[in-house]
């Protein structure tokens, strides 16, 4: 199954921070704004869900989710920044795995396959801030 334009799915060990509401900040690589590449819009609401089996957009393999969880947030806010302008703040609400940029910078490289060179301090990445609902 391909993530609908309302969902923004999750790996299964972020399960239980989405429970109690605790992640609120997520990080995409490059630019990904309201109505273009998969991106987000102020005050949209999005349905949260879990992946069960993981697919590959570029390999053509659909991803399955979980079908009994879904948690339904609002876009609070989207910018477009580069990696290496991230401050401190920028990081509050993501998940304990993701709080640095380098932290971050491994994170985006093992889930979108990004080599050290693709995500150096100029790198365009997204972040995208939720409340839930």
């Amino acid at each position: 199954m391909k993530a609908a334009r309302d969902e923004i799915w999750f790996r299964k060990i972020y399960i239980d921070l989405i429970k109690a509401r605790k992640i609120t900040t997520i990080f995409r690589p490059g630019q990904r704004l309201c109505n273009c590449n998969k991106g987000f819009c102020k005050g949209e609401r999005l349905k949260i869900r879990i992946i069960d089996k993981v697919g590959a957009d570029w390999a053509g393999v659909l991803g399955q989710i979980l079908p009994d969880f879904s948690q339904e947030v609002q876009v609070l806010e989207t910018k477009v920044i580069t990696l290496g302008s991230l401050s401190a703040d920028d990081f509050l609400g993501s998940s304990p795995d993701i709080n640095n940029i380098l932290s971050l910078r491994y994170h985006l490289g093992i889930l979108y396959n990004l080599t050290p060179i693709e995500l150096d301090d100029k790198a365009i990445i997204t972040v995208t801030t939720f409340l839930y609902v």
